[in-house]
């Protein structure tokens, strides 16, 4: 709830309220994503908690640079360098967990969580596309819902809330969109010109909601089109 009294918008999050595994598998998630699930588990991908040294870093690199373009548009990480991966992945070491996905000994997916007091959030969560078959986000997931159980988490938080295709597969997976406060503090006339003609808004929540399917798909096809090149 909001607290201040500043200029504030809604936030939007998302996020999964935990209570226990079995309350998120049987009623979170639909019957897809529970197939989705046991079938990665018949298929032979396993989920291991990984120590962060070079073998993990090493296998980050191999998925960051498997495709230059993820949910359809650039993948800024595409092409990292060994140190890059390293240094990104290694923030809040003391309060993270990394789990590694492997079909038959292959590195296929990972994800980060971080655990806070009431909270824990996914700060990196890929797989391989190749492996695409083998549902490994989603046993991922079921992973990390498992993990914040066992910890006492009250919450998973998974980023903003996205009515595009990430969107689709985080409500699958059970979130649901949380609203925080979001406040914004003008600091000089300037800042109160900019906040009152609305200028903190990124350009993307300016347009009309029904012009960005349009916009998304225009610039795949030029980023399709400079890969090929």
């Amino acid at each position: 709830e909001p607290s201040y009294n500043y200029h504030m918008e809604p936030y939007p999050v998302s996020v999964i309220k935990i209570t226990t595994y079995e309350d998120w598998f049987n009623k979170g998630i639909g019957k897809k994503t529970r197939h989705a699930i046991r079938s990665a588990q018949k298929k032979g991908v396993e989920v291991r908690v990984e120590d962060f040294n070079s073998q993990l870093v090493k296998g980050i690199c191999e998925i960051c640079n498997e495709t230059p373009i993820r949910t359809r548009k650039k993948y800024p990480h595409y092409k990292a360098t060994f140190e890059e991966v390293r240094d990104g992945s290694a923030t809040f070491l003391d309060r993270s967990i990394f789990l590694g996905a492997y079909y038959r000994d292959e590195f296929i997916g990972f994800t980060k969580i971080v655990f806070e007091d009431e909270f824990a959030d996914i700060l990196q969560h890929l797989a391989k596309i190749s492996h695409r078959d083998k549902y490994t986000a989603n046993i991922l997931m079921a992973k990390a819902v498992e993990l914040c159980t066992v910890r006492g988490s009250g919450y998973l938080a998974y980023g903003d809330w996205d009515e595009s295709g990430v969107g689709d597969y985080k409500r699958h997976n059970g979130f649901v969109r949380m609203d925080l406060p979001r406040y914004y503090i003008p600091l000089n006339w300037m800042g109160a010109v900019a906040l009152k003609i609305k200028l903190h808004r990124p350009i993307s929540k300016m347009l009309p909601a029904k012009t960005m399917p349009l916009l998304k798909g225009m610039r795949l096809k030029w980023q399709k089109m400079k890969v090929k090149a």
